[in-house]
């Protein structure tokens, strides 16, 4: 530990008053520190770094000795000398001291890892406090001791203990009027906060800690909520400050827990004020445990980012901060953890010669580990980062690269870790490593499939007797695999449902609460949803159609429900927090003339199933690749974000999309007499709009009125007819200074603007320097506006940070778009009814955008949204939203819906005879209705 903790100032002072006092005092009188989040299988964290509790004038060389060891690192000699130095308190009578010495000597053998040790020491420390008279002294040296011990409660598997024990340290430093002490207690408590999975209330506790800091914020959601410029500027005024540690370990531990609850944006701004602070008071243990925090973040907005080259600069941030820890930490445990760290992103990476270093050199250090809940976890950790890569990448782990561990090595870490995790009476380790252990013999095919069944219902024994979802879930979708491997689809079925529940009831902790979510949402939720509703079709191809129409219809519908719960999932995801509820409605009490069609690619097969309104679902295949499938998807986006494309070169693959999706429905959709059609999208074909499919004479717009839904989570619905319609129009024919260059002024929309006033339909326009940020608010929390209009720019993004409106003075970002809406729905009682944004677009080269569309929606709670999936020409935006409004002001008299209104605007352009390049489907085609219909 460097001088820095307490600046060389105030060593100065300390000595002085040592050396000049006549009575009996303590040394120094600091705070264990507990520097950073939980610790889970998905990726190893930091456990522990600490202040030493120091001591006096007899022993005051001895123990000035033992500081000096343990600060750099050398916990062996240092651990000795604390030993010494109780022995001469002892000598002396001092029994105080005696008692301090002793709990820095359990903090010590902590570092090493030498738990029983560690846990001997403390009790004697404890046991000799409570001989000792009452008073200011005494508490203060008792709270500093309970400290050490919740440390080592935490260490060995007894986290609920560990924050009853911090609790009453922070009760007696209430009790002796230190409040810099409650909050470094506070800040402990958190770290088994998180342990127990009481993430929200882990976050108020370190917002309470660091209220001067992050002034207004009360929990995480509020903290994500805030724009990356927000957050920022409330953080200057703390890199303007006197460095405390209190505040850069505080701001540490909620950058960690940022990290942990699916913000890692947020993560990354805190933990760079956190680095400055650190640095500024030159503590390289500090510095290291940062940058652990900021290594482990990196990491996971490089997993989220869609963009190859952010992603691997974000993976090289990563790899850098974990070699910043190897080389400044003094603690070998916290070098360790970063090199499991730094092993598992070069497996990813692909970078077998580094990883066949790492693996030697880290091999020796996990077979010497001593029970304790990190040990535990690291050696999870190491198995978990070769069998994720094996998984990913088909590795075979029998023996084919002999400088890499084998199933064997693997094999036996997770068998040591499932016995010290049972030592410990970990029983959540313990379900892991087996779970894991599970996990491994189901990769490979040299061992039989019983061993894998056997270690994963094993685990599930062992998670049945505690609430754990978030363990269940894994493990359950496991144990189906097996039983998929196994020809055994029902059973198989069985096991994926009941890890289909298990995510349904994490809800909120799915994104936003649980750190063992914290990575992949693609790869480690998502295809639980896909491969269960795969299953189901399989055995509903399987079942007779008359003998077994009842399971057929079972199947069938948790299939559809998977579907719509897994979109739902997605925008959660979207936007890190629960904000969206499954509400889903009987189609036939939405809209007794509309037919919901989901489309589910998988694959080796389109699978499309019909909901239709009184009738059972009905569902048809066509075999064809998803690579194929998708293949054609993408060349027909690529044809409409093109005016220049000859269409009829396309068509081909047009009415190939046709006959893959309408074709096989074509006569039960005519015998049915539906007027609309609803589709709920996922994968690919949310980038480009139904409309477009071709039959080989019309469009499918020119048959009936088209809508997207996220499934079918509708406001209830309100037909037109029963609507005052008045309209807030917002747009930018220019941009503001800030924006020139980056974005092109839309010269047409003021006539935009203009046929929409013109249209009958009374409109308030703001225009150009009048749409600030603060006007847009001012208007939209006023009087009510049934439509809200905005052409302007905007981009949909897979990332909700990414995902944007353009205001003259500003990007308003999607959660605070949605923010506005929502508080105007509030103020005026009832939602609003229409949200057009007219010139957004999808992000380019993101395969997922459309999902920010979709989120731009949901956030908004309007009934319905009308948006574009690419940019267009502004002269045909102006046109095809003039026909738009006038429909809209016809739509009582002509008894027709929101969906009937886009179809009769979109086909005023496509059979436009003045001016036949409009004909193109890049002009009339990007306009796509999202949310309710009617």
């Amino acid at each position: 530990m460097g001088k820095g903790r307490l600046g060389s100032k105030g060593f100065k002072v300390l000595r002085k008053t040592l050396k000049s006092s006549k009575k009996r005092s303590l040394f120094l009188v600091a705070l264990l520190f507990i520097l950073s989040a939980a610790i889970s299988p998905a990726i190893a964290k930091l456990p522990a770094s600490n202040f030493v509790v120091e001591s006096p004038q007899n022993a005051q060389q001895q123990a000035s000795k033992a500081i000096q060891l343990y600060r750099e690192g050398k916990f062996i000699e240092a651990a000795a000398a604390w030993k010494l130095t109780a022995n001469v308190f002892l000598a002396q009578g001092d029994r105080l001291n005696q008692a301090m010495a002793l709990s820095n000597l359990s903090l010590t053998y902590q570092q090493l890892g030498q738990w029983e040790q560690a846990s001997s020491a403390i009790a004697q420390s404890l046991q000799i406090l409570k001989t000792q008279p009452e008073n200011k002294e005494k508490l203060q040296i008792q709270a500093q001791t309970l400290d050490v011990f919740g440390s080592l409660q935490r260490e060995i598997g007894q986290s609920a203990n560990a924050l009853n024990t911090w609790q009453e340290a922070a009760n007696i430093y209430g009790k002796i009027n230190q409040p810099l002490k409650v909050a470094q207690s506070k800040i402990n408590q958190t770290q088994a906060m998180q342990d127990l999975g009481l993430y929200p209330r882990a976050c108020k506790t370190l917002l309470e800690v660091l209220n001067k800091q992050i002034e207004g914020v009360k929990s995480c959601q509020e903290l994500g909520q805030l724009s990356k410029d927000k957050l920022t500027q409330k953080l200057k005024k703390v890199e303007n400050e006197s460095p405390s540690l209190t505040v850069a370990v505080g701001l540490r531990s909620l950058g960690e827990l940022l990290r942990l609850v699916s913000q890692p944006e947020q993560s990354e701004i805190i933990l760079a004020t956190s680095l400055n602070l650190a640095e500024k008071l030159n503590s390289p243990q500090d510095i290291a445990a940062t940058y652990l925090s900021i290594g482990n973040t990196a990491r996971e907005i490089a997993e989220r980012e869609p963009f190859r080259s952010r992603r691997e600069n974000y993976e090289e941030k990563a790899a850098s901060a974990y070699g910043e820890v190897i080389k400044l930490s003094p603690s070998p445990m916290i070098r360790q953890q970063a090199q499991l760290n730094q092993l598992s992103l070069l497996l990813k990476l692909g970078q077998v010669s580094a990883t066949e270093e790492l693996w030697r050199s880290l091999n020796s250090q996990l077979t010497t580990l001593s029970p304790s809940r990190t040990g535990v976890y690291q050696q999870i950790n190491f198995a978990q980062s070769f069998i994720n890569s094996a998984q990913t990448k088909k590795l075979t782990l029998v023996g084919a690269n002999p400088q890499l561990p084998t199933f064997n090595d693997i094999d036996k870490i997770l068998a040591r870790a499932t016995e010290q995790a049972r030592s410990l009476g970990d029983k959540r380790a313990e379900a892991y490593a087996l779970g894991n252990r599970g996990g491994l013999y189901e990769l490979t095919e040299a061992t039989p499939q019983t061993q894998a069944e056997k270690f994963t219902q094993q685990s599930l024994s062992i998670v049945s007797n505690f609430e754990a979802p978030d363990i269940a879930y894994q493990f359950f979708w496991q144990l189906g695999r097996i039983r998929k491997s196994q020809g055994d689809i029902e059973d198989a079925i069985a096991a994926y449902t009941k890890a289909y529940d298990a995510l349904g009831s994490l809800r909120g902790d799915l994104v936003g609460n649980n750190a063992e979510l914290q990575f992949s949402f693609r790869d480690r939720v998502e295809p639980i949803y896909r491969e269960l509703v795969d299953l189901d079709l399989q055995y509903v191809a399987s079942l007779n159609k008359e003998v077994k129409n009842e399971k057929r219809q079972s199947l069938l519908i948790q299939a559809r429900d998977v579907i719509e719960s897994l979109q739902v999932a997605e925008l959660n995801n979207f936007f890190r927090e629960a904000c969206v509820e499954a509400n889903t409605k009987q189609i036939d009490r939405v809209d007794k003339k509309a037919a919901v069609i989901y489309p589910i690619i998988l694959g080796d097969r389109l699978e499309v199933i019909l909901s239709l309104p009184n009738q059972p679902l009905s569902v048809h295949t066509k075999q064809i690749s998803q690579q194929d499938f998708e293949q054609t998807v993408q060349d027909v986006q690529g044809s409409l974000k093109t005016p220049d494309s000859i269409i009829e070169g396309f068509l081909p693959e047009y009415k190939q999309l046709y006959d893959w999706l309408i074709q096989p429905l074509e006569n039960e959709l005519a015998t049915s007499k539906v007027s609309n059609l609803v589709f709920v999208l996922n994968g690919k074909l949310r980038n480009i709009p139904m409309s477009i499919l071709y039959d080989g004479k019309n469009y499918l717009i020119e048959k009936y009125p088209i809508a997207i839904s996220s499934g079918l989570q509708l406001i209830e619905p309100k037909p037109l007819a029963e609507i005052k319609l008045r309209a807030l129009t917002a747009g930018l024919s220019e941009v503001g200074k800030e924006f020139t260059g980056q974005f092109k002024p839309l010269i047409y929309v003021e006539e935009e603007l203009k046929q929409i006033k013109n249209s009958g339909i009374p409109s308030q326009p703001i225009l150009n320097a009048q749409f600030t940020t603060k006007e847009f608010k001012k208007e939209i929390g006023g009087a009510g506006f049934p439509i809200v209009h905005l052409a302007t720019h905007g981009q949909f993004s897979s990332k909700a940070e990414d995902t944007f409106i353009l205001a003259w003075d500003s990007r308003i970002n999607v959660i605070d778009f949605g923010n506005l809406l929502r508080n105007s729905t509030l103020n005026q009682g009832r939602p609003i009814e229409l949200l057009v944004l007219s010139a957004c677009e999808t992000a380019s080269g993101d395969e997922r955008a459309a999902l920010g569309l979709a989120g731009v929606a949901v956030r908004a709670g309007a009934r319905s949204t009308l948006a574009t999936l690419w940019s267009v020409e502004d002269k045909s935006t102006a046109k095809i939203m003039g026909e738009l409004y006038h429909q809209l002001e016809q739509a009582k008299e002509k008894k027709i819906n929101r969906a009937q209104v886009l179809q009769y605007s979109q086909l005023s352009l496509l059979k436009d005879l003045k001016d036949t390049k409009y004909n193109h489907p890049h002009y009339w085609a990007p306009f796509v209705l999202v949310g309710n219909w009617q």
